[in-house]
This record gives C-alpha cells, structure tokens and sequence, in this order.
C-alpha cells in the first residue's frame, strides 16, 4: 500500500493539472449546449446539472476550493434540485393551453440572435480598457477563515439568505399544490 502511494505522489502532477481544467470545461461547455438543445425539460435540468457540477470542478482545481464548494452545494444541491422539483410538480394541463410568443421565429433566427449577442459581447470585452491593466492579486483564505467570517461577521445576512430562500421554496410549493373545487 505504501509503494502505491509513493508512486502515486511521485507523478508529475503540473503534467496533468492542465487536464483537471480542460476536460471538465469540455464536459461543461457539452453539458450546457445540451441543456439548451434538448426538448425534454428533466434531461435540460439534468444536463444543467452536470453543467454546474464540471464547473465547481474546475473551480476546485483552479484552486478556489470555497467557490467550488459552494458551487457544488447550493448549484448544484439547492438550485438544480429546486429546478428538477418545480418541473416535476409543475402541471403539464396546465401548460397545454399556452403558446410562446416566440413560436414561430425559428431556430435560425435564434443562432443568428445568439451569434449577433457574442459578438457584441466579445467586441466589449476586447474593447474594455480592464484588459490592458494588469489586475491585482486577491489574497487567498483559507476555508476555515472564510467560515469563521461566515459564522460570526456576517451571520445575520447568511440567515436573511436562509429564510429567503426557505420563504421562497414554501411559495413555490403553495403554487404548485392542486387546488380543491367543492
């Protein structure tokens, strides 16, 4: 077992850290292309998913463990889960009767919307005089100091956040419950 280890610890990791960044930004750009594209809404939310899990990973490995973190848990844990549940609780007669009012314009008008939109982003981002200054380092926290923080500093705001999110959970679930005709 100790061999194992040693060899395991001897790879040249700066190697394949590279890799710990691309392949899940591949499997991230795929899992989103898919969310869009496809027409069943519970493989969409799952695509979304694994979409938000590849990016926590990347995060990790990027070394920004707390942002990871808290993308896998409230992404992922809360806000997909969230997602998947109002599908499931959202009723299909209900959304028999209506019609988009972008039925009719087509797909190619909507490539041609969303290539137009990363154009116009990308000249912004190219233009913007932020690329040609040179940005300052954050200094990097432990995820220790930054749950101290959370737990005394700002604990007020964190449970202004809890009780939000619980009062909105609680009204989605209102709206979703069938109402009772006498």
């Amino acid at each position: 077992m100790s061999d194992l280890l040693q060899r395991f610890n001897a790879l040249p990791w700066e190697a394949y850290s590279q890799w710990l960044v691309i392949l899940p930004a591949g499997v991230m750009l795929l899992a989103a292309a898919a969310a869009v594209a496809l027409r069943n809404l519970i493989h969409a939310a799952l695509c979304l998913t694994l979409s938000f899990i590849a990016l926590g990973i990347i995060f990790i490995a990027l070394g920004a463990e707390f942002v990871g973190l808290v993308q896998l848990l409230v992404y992922v844990g809360a806000v997909a889960m969230l997602i998947v549940f109002a599908i499931l609780l959202t009723r299909p007669s209900d959304l028999a009767g209506t019609k988009s009012p972008f039925a009719g314009i087509g797909p190619v008008t909507g490539i041609l919307t969303g290539a137009g939109l990363l154009i116009v982003l990308l000249a912004f981002i190219f233009k913007s005089p932020l690329t040609k200054v040179a940005m300052p380092v954050a200094p990097s926290a432990p995820v220790a100091d930054i749950g101290k923080l959370l737990m005394n500093s700002y604990i007020v705001p964190l449970q202004v956040i809890g009780v939000l999110l619980t009062s909105a959970l609680i009204g989605a679930a209102v709206l979703a419950m069938e109402d009772k005709k006498p």
